[in-house]
């Protein structure tokens, strides 16, 4: 299987990136985009984290990285938190399936998503090196 990141991914999550007209994307992005990661219940921009998405296929392989993504679409994406800090404090306590979140360039919503499968967010980095 091909993947994008050598990090391990903490959960899986389907994301849906907004249109221009929904207020968000004019172009659409390709794979290895770096957003921000705000809950859906929190107030859009009080907290923002670095949770990277790596956007694959039905066989599990990345999506190329020189593909653009299709606007509007439900994809598939692996999410890695970039922070083992905040992944330890923060997240393993609030990821779930079925939690929503949003996607953001600065302070602009471009994506909404919801996640749907935990895969390695309660294993120990340090441990599974």
């Amino acid at each position: 299987m091909n993947r994008l990141y050598s990090a391990p991914d903490d959960f899986e999550a389907t994301i849906r990136i907004l249109t221009e007209d929904e207020g968000g994307r004019k172009f659409a992005p390709f794979n290895g985009i770096r957003w921000d990661f705000s809950y859906a219940v929190d107030n859009a921009t009080d907290q923002l984290y670095m949770i990277w998405p790596d956007f694959f296929s039905p066989s599990g392989d990345s999506l190329p990285k020189d593909q653009q993504l299709p606007l509007s679409a439900e994809l598939s994406a692996r999410m890695t938190i970039v922070s083992d800090k905040m992944r330890e404090q923060v997240h393993r306590a609030r990821i779930k399936p079925g939690v929503e979140f949003y996607c953001h360039e600065g302070s602009r919503r471009v994506a909404v998503g919801r996640a749907t499968r935990i895969t390695g967010l309660h294993i120990d980095r340090s441990s599974a090196a």
